[in-house]
């Protein structure tokens, strides 16, 4: 009886501890404005529309700026995404320091869904 006790709380324990794990490994989506605010943030989800005319094409990779209407921030981002377009609303994934958003992925919009690109 005692060794069911003991296996229910250890599975009740490990249970608790992959929720919170879990939910600690997940990154809400932020406004530009609020990633602004940040001197480095690591691995944000940020929202916001490619400034028109913003877009600079390098042999290291793209650079574009993001706006929420409020803010605006730099992204690099190392390869160009085919379906790319200015003025359009996107999700850049990744780090923000030295006061550009370093994006590991870029999250487009296509029809009824996002396309990911990275």
């Amino acid at each position: 009886m005692n060794q069911k006790i003991l296996l229910g709380l250890a599975l009740g324990v490990a249970i608790v501890l992959i929720v919170v794990a879990f939910s600690m490994s997940i990154s809400p989506y932020i406004s530009v404005s609020q990633l602004v605010k940040k001197q480095e943030a690591y691995g944000v989800q940020v929202v916001g529309k490619i400034v028109p005319n913003s877009t600079i094409i390098t042999d290291k990779g793209v650079y574009f700026k993001l706006t929420d209407g409020k803010a605006t921030v730099n992204v690099f981002c190392k390869h160009l995404p085919a379906n790319y377009r200015e003025g359009v609303q996107v999700v850049v994934v990744g780090d923000y320091y030295n006061g550009t958003l370093h994006a590991t992925q870029v999250l487009f919009k296509c029809a009824s869904k996002y396309t990911l690109f990275g």
